[in-house]
């Protein structure tokens, strides 16, 4: 087996969704290159162990692998939640590489609630400073919602059972703007007002995350209950019991 380094470029947690037919994706990358991939598999195990999907041929393409269609009947009568395990086995270069990512199966997915539209609207200049090998605000919006999302399944939050995805609009926007402002101070030395407007968006983006609520469907019966979810861990531990201290105050 060689000892090469691939970089399993997974966007977070695949987010299964329960009772369709989907694929997913993962793109294998070695020195910013994507790497010939000559076949590949995909394996889901459920939480208990069991293989719900058993060594199933994906496409290549361009160093990415795409598993073959999870069909809806596999997972249709399948438990809700967290803890399924997808393995990828890959050969490349002669020799299987496996590579493993943690899964949720959900109801439903959650998308961004901004584009770039919203970002020209706060910042007009947003679009016209791009670098040269950029063509869009969109990575910039893609790379903070992998980051809010991987921090809310780090955090324990489980907002895959989230339906109102407005709730998450101001925590993405000041992350999508603290990455682009912290992209245009390094493109653009001896501008620190971007510099500043990193800093600011940082801050915002650590207290819009603190304070984030939502409306969960509990028991993912697309049924909002009437009363507000918290979202951040940091705030789901607390109770009318016990009283935490956060960010030097009582909560």
């Amino acid at each position: 087996m060689s000892e090469t380094l691939y970089s399993a470029r997974w966007a977070g947690p695949t987010l299964i969704e329960q009772g369709k037919d989907q694929t997913f994706s993962v793109s294998i990358e070695r020195s910013g290159a994507a790497t010939t991939i000559t076949s590949g598999t995909t394996t889901i195990y459920k939480p208990g162990g069991e293989k719900l999907v058993d060594a199933v041929a994906g496409t290549i393409s361009s160093g990415t692998y795409t598993s073959a269609t999870i069909a809806a009947a596999t997972t249709s009568d399948e438990t809700l939640g967290p803890r399924y395990l997808i393995q990828v086995d890959l050969v490349i270069s002669g020799a299987t590489f496996t590579f493993y990512n943690d899964a949720v199966l959900c109801a439903a997915r959650l998308y961004p609630p901004i584009g770039q539209t919203d970002l020209v609207e706060r910042h007009s200049e947003a679009a016209n400073l791009l670098g040269a090998a950029v063509s869009s605000l969109q990575q910039y919006i893609d790379q903070a919602w992998r980051d809010i999302t991987v921090r809310l399944y780090t955090d324990g939050v489980p907002f895959w059972k989230w339906r109102t995805p407005s709730a998450l609009r101001g925590v993405l926007m000041a992350h999508a703007f603290e990455i682009l402002f912290w992209d245009y101070s390094t493109l653009l030395a001896g501008d620190d007002r971007y510099r500043e407007y990193a800093q600011k968006y940082m801050e915002m983006y650590e207290k819009d995350y603190t304070q984030l609520r939502s409306q969960i469907d509990q028991d993912e019966d697309n049924i909002l209950k009437n009363e507000m979810a918290t979202g951040s861990s940091i705030i789901m531990l607390s109770s009318s019991a016990r009283r935490f201290k956060n960010a030097g105050r009582d909560s």
